[in-house]
C-alpha cells in the first residue's frame, strides 16, 4: 500500500504556541487540534468565486508573537515567450517545497503561499509553519509572517477586508504520528505580514470547501474528520466566530463548492466513506439551507469546478473511486476522462467534451478569453508516483478540449493562481515521489 519508511536524518519541527487571538470576539487562543482524523483538503473555488468584494472591516488584531521570519529570495529565471502562441516560462522559486498549499491572489496583485506537506514519508506528507508571497513584477518568492501551526489540505478565503481566513485541515503533530483535522483558523494580515489566530471552527474539518459569499461571510462545508462531514458553518469577519450553518444532503469530502451568479454555492460531487459521489446540491444563504439539485453524468471526487462566463460551471476529471477512502492514497485510483457542464437555469449536469487525458488532482483555471487552462494531475502509481507535464485548454464556445504548452514539470497536487495581468502561476505539487519548489508562469 505504501512504500517503505525511509526517514532520512531528523526533522526540526517548530511547535508554535504564542499566537494571538484576532480582534476581540473573545474565540479562543487554539494552536492545536483536538479531534482525530485525517485526509485532505479538495479544489480551490475560482478566484472569481473566493476573492474580492467590499465589506465591511473586521477587528485589526495584534500581530502574532513569533511568527515573522527573515526575508529570503527564490531564484529567478528568464524566459521567451515563443511568438506563436502562450507557453510557461519558468519563474523564481519557492523557498520551500509544497504540495496541497493555499495560494490566494492578494488584492495588491502578489500571491500568498500557505503551508502544505513538505516531505514524503511513507507516502505522508509532513508540514511545518511556512508561508511566502509570489510578487509578479519581480519573478520572486519572499517570506512572510509565519502561520501559527502547521497544517496541509486546509482552505485559503480572500475576505473582502483584505485579510485572508486559512481553516482547517490536517495539523502536523510531529511524525509518525497521522495527520489529525483541525477546528483552528487564522487571519493572514498583509498589511502587517503576520498571522495571527481568530475563531476556531465547531469542528475539526479536512479536505472541506471554504466560500466567499455575497455579504462577505464565508461558508465551510463538508469534510473529514476522519469520516465524510455533512455539517456546514458560516464565518462572519466582523465577529471573527463561526456558526452553525445548515447540514448537507449527504455526507462528502473531495468536493467543489462554487458560488453562482445568484448567490447561492453549488456543492458537487466528492467521496462517501466507500465510494465517490454524483450528487450535487445548492445552498442558499438567504435560508442557510442546502437542497438537491441535478446529478452528475458520473460520480467523481478529486475532480475541479470552474464558472465559466455564461455562468454555467464546468466540472472536469476526478476519479470515480480512490483507493483507501482518502485522498493522500490516491494509488490505484484511475482518473476520469470526461467532464460536464452544470446550468444554474436547469439544474441539470450535461456530458461536455471529453479530455484529452484522464486527471486527478490537477487544476483548472478560468482565462481571460473565457477558456480553461487544464494543468497537470496525478495518472498512476507504477513503483512511484506519476504525474503530467501537459495541459489541455476548453474552449466554452466549442465545449471541447485541445492540447497546450506543456508545463517545466510533472505535477499534482500543485497550485494555480490567476493573476492581475491574465497570467497564470503555478506552483509546487508533487513531482516524481516528492513536494518541489519550482514555479511557472503561463502566458
Amino acid at each position: 500500500m505504501s512504500k517503505a519508511a525511509n526517514l532520512l536524518g531528523s526533522l526540526a519541527i517548530l511547535l508554535l504556541a504564542g499566537c494571538s487571538v484576532a480582534g476581540s470576539s473573545g474565540a479562543p487562543t487554539a494552536t492545536s487540534s483536538t479531534p482525530t482524523g485525517t485526509t485532505p483538503s479538495g479544489s480551490n473555488p475560482p478566484s472569481a468565486t473566493t476573492n474580492n468584494p467590499t465589506g465591511t472591516n473586521s477587528p485589526n488584531p495584534p500581530a502574532a508573537v513569533g511568527c515573522d521570519s527573515p526575508l529570503r529570495w527564490g531564484g529567478n529565471t528568464n524566459g521567451t515567450l515563443p511568438a506563436n502562441g502562450s507557453a510557461f516560462l519558468p519563474t523564481g522559486a519557492m523557498n520551500e517545497p509544497r504540495a496541497t498549499q493555499t495560494a490566494t491572489l492578494l488584492s495588491d496583485g502578489t500571491v500568498l503561499i500557505v503551508d502544505g506537506g513538505q516531505l514524503d514519508i511513507d507516502d505522508l506528507l509532513v508540514s511545518i509553519p511556512s508561508a511566502e508571497i509570489f510578487d509578479p513584477s519581480q519573478g520572486k518568492f519572499s517570506s512572510t509572517g509565519q502561520p501559527c501551526i502547521a497544517r496541509e489540505l486546509h482552505t485559503a478565503t480572500l475576505l473582502s477586508n483584505r485579510k485572508v481566513l486559512i481553516a482547517g485541515g490536517n495539523e502536523f503533530n510531529g511524525y509518525p504520528t497521522w495527520l489529525p483535522a483541525t477546528s483552528t483558523a487564522e487571519l493572514y494580515d498583509p498589511s502587517a505580514r503576520s498571522f495571527a489566530n481568530t475563531g476556531s471552527m465547531q469542528a475539526g474539518r479536512s479536505q472541506h470547501t471554504a466560500t466567499l459569499l455575497a455579504d462577505g461571510r464565508v461558508l465551510v462545508a463538508g469534510g473529514s474528520n476522519p469520516d465524510p462531514m455533512a455539517s456546514a458553518e458560516l464565518y462572519d469577519p466582523t465577529t471573527e466566530k463561526f456558526t452553525a450553518g445548515g447540514n448537507l444532503a449527504n455526507a462528502r469530502f473531495g468536493h467543489t463548492a462554487t458560488l453562482l451568479p445568484s448567490g447561492k454555492v453549488l456543492i458537487a460531487g466528492g467521496q462517501s466513506n466507500t465510494t465517490a459521489l454524483a450528487s450535487a446540491e445548492l445552498y442558499d444563504p438567504t435560508t442557510n439551507t442546502f437542497s438537491a439539485t441535478g446529478t452528475m453524468t458520473s460520480p467523481r471526487s478529486g475532480h475541479t469546478a470552474t464558472l465559466l462566463p455564461d455562468g454555467k460551471v464546468l466540472i472536469a476529471g476526478g476519479a470515480s473511486s480512490l483507493a483507501f477512502g482518502i485522498a493522500q492514497m490516491i494509488i490505484g485510483a484511475i482518473p476520469l476522462q470526461s467532464a460536464e457542464v452544470y446550468d444554474p437555469a436547469t439544474g441539470i449536469f450535461s456530458p461536455v467534451g471529453t479530455m484529452v487525458t484522464g486527471r486527478l488532482a490537477h487544476t483548472a483555471t478560468l482565462l481571460p478569453n473565457g477558456k480553461v487552462l487544464i494543468a497537470g494531475g496525478f495518472k498512476e502509481y507504477s513503483g512511484g508516483y506519476i504525474s503530467y507535464s501537459s495541459t489541455e485548454i476548453y474552449d466554452p464556445v466549442a465545449a471541447s478540449f485541445s492540447s497546450g504548452s506543456p508545463m517545466n514539470a510533472t505535477r499534482f497536487w500543485h497550485s494555480a493562481t490567476a493573476l492581475a495581468d491574465g497570467s497564470v502561476l503555478v506552483a509546487g505539487g508533487i513531482g516524481g515521489d516528492s513536494p518541489q519548489v519550482s514555479a511557472e508562469i503561463y502566458k
